[in-house]
């Protein structure tokens, strides 16, 4: 496995008071599912709008583990990573198809036109995702788990190397929680694309779909490696405040909160 990205020492305060991210590292390799867990105000959705520079920290990410990413022009970073937000409003109705073929727009100048080769893309992609029959339908039509494979396919026609989603289980139920994962671990080991990060509230969805947990709780990181090493119950009860049980089944490993009686 080859490195896609590393972070080091990355920081960043959005006041003196309000310390967000505090020296995170880790490295994130091809072929891996990597979940940024913890609770509200841990710090995942600010780690990711540092990675892809939306946010200016201290520290610095190395694209393929060499090339400074402060090195990369905006158009460079976008065909190298693919975001997928938590979620999406727009006033505009447009149509599925047409959202997600400006996810090619990294790929041309300010008065091009998209072309031929944009549009079968946008087509195979969605025969990709399962989507082919929602393109002529309005993005206003569509369900929480419609656009959010909407949303996947306008990252992936940018041809980025790695997805970042933040929160991709947000307002779900079960059922499209686990279809959207799923096509997220399936692009991963597949090779359509390096690799994948999550932030993510939920330790039972990242036990099952992660190779890698970065554990976070107030803008450090307390715990990274793999599910089995990471999402212990006296780990989880330090930064979810909750008790937790865990476990094996099937070789995955399985935590969910201990029921509690008291009032």
């Amino acid at each position: 496995m080859r490195c896609v990205l590393r972070v080091e020492g990355l920081s960043y305060t959005y006041s003196r008071d309000l310390v967000a991210l505090r020296d995170v590292e880790f490295e994130v390799y091809s072929g891996e599912v990597v979940t940024v867990l913890g609770p509200n105000g841990a710090g995942k959705t600010t780690l990711l709008k540092c990675i892809l520079r939306l946010l200016e920290p201290r520290g610095v990410v190395y694209i393929n583990g060499k090339r400074r990413w402060d090195e990369l022009s905006s158009r460079e970073l976008a065909k190298y990573f693919g975001y997928v937000p938590q979620t999406h409003h727009s006033i505009f109705a447009y149509r599925v198809l047409d959202f997600i073929l400006m996810g090619r727009a990294p790929h041309h100048t300010m008065f091009s036109l998209p072309s031929r080769r944009d549009y079968e893309k946008v087509h195979e992609v969605a025969k990709l995702l399962g989507i082919e029959d929602l393109l002529e339908r309005s993005i206003t039509e569509l369900s929480g788990g419609q656009m959010q494979l909407v949303l996947i396919a306008r990252a992936l026609v940018q041809e980025a190397k790695v997805l970042l989603l933040d929160e991709p289980t947000a307002h779900l139920d079960i059922v499209n929680s686990v279809r959207v994962l799923s096509v997220v671990r399936k692009l991963v080991k597949s090779g359509r694309v390096d690799a994948a990060i999550m932030a993510m509230h939920d330790p039972v969805l990242a036990a099952s779909f992660s190779d890698k947990v970065l554990l976070m709780s107030r803008g450090r990181v307390v715990a990274c490696g793999s599910p089995r090493d990471v999402l212990r119950p006296e780990v989880l009860r330090e930064v979810y405040g909750v008790d937790f049980v865990r476990f094996e089944h099937c070789g995955f490993v399985v935590v969910v909160p201990r029921a509690s009686t008291e009032v």
